[in-house]
């Protein structure tokens, strides 16, 4: 970072996994009373964020949820993180306990902060703001996806800007195609699986140096 932390925060080119942020993280969450639930590190606990606003909403999340839902070692929880009713606290430790966290563009993915470090990000649609949270995820030092073939993800309706009254991607709704977010998923599935139950063996001492 050159000129501090702020939104869109303009990084060194390269930087990644940003002592700062690691710091805050590691300093925070033990403080709160979080743990780490650390049984089934074979398991992969996809949490997808729902969103009720009006606009960014997944048109046919029931289905993608279901798709989800077929993986073999994924545990798939839906959560909204609504402050009045989902209390900061536990939205902490949500994320916390997650292995992928994935939803559409929006200030609820700042959670990626919380993740563990063999964690994965999915931010399912960037509204054409591609470094937002893919630089937060390099600060974080996470790995992150997004949504690659445009061809696969339809607008409910086109979207406009309530200030401007430009068209803007951010102010509208989506369906995605299911077959294209399963490969996604169970990609960056497969890789945070393979990180989970590397950082599980060694905290067993079952990796040893030589």
């Amino acid at each position: 970072m050159q000129q501090g932390l702020y939104y869109n925060t303009y990084l060194t080119p390269d930087c990644r996994g940003s002592g700062l942020m690691q710091a805050f993280t590691k300093h925070l969450v033990p403080r709160l009373g979080i743990p780490q639930d650390s049984r089934l590190p074979e398991r992969v606990r996809v949490t997808l964020l729902s969103r009720s606003t009006k606009h960014r909403r997944i048109v046919n999340e029931n289905e993608l949820v279901n798709a989800l839902k077929t993986v073999g070692y994924f545990d798939v929880s839906v959560v909204d993180y609504k402050f009045r009713e989902f209390p900061f606290l536990e939205q902490i430790k949500t994320s916390h306990n997650s292995d992928i966290f994935m939803g559409i563009h929006g200030a609820g993915l700042t959670h990626m902060i919380f993740l563990p470090d063999w964690a994965g990000v999915f931010e399912m649609f960037n509204t054409e703001d591609p470094r937002c949270y893919y630089d937060l995820a390099r600060l974080r030092g996470i790995e992150y996806i997004t949504w690659e073939k445009g061809d696969k993800i339809w607008k409910e309706a086109e979207g406009y800007s309530p200030t401007s009254g430009n068209p803007s991607p951010k102010f509208t709704n989506y369906t995605l195609d299911v077959e294209e977010l399963m490969r996604l998923v169970t990609g960056l599935g497969d890789r945070v699986r393979e990180r989970k139950m590397e950082r599980h063996a060694h905290s067993l001492g079952l990796f040893t140096t030589s």
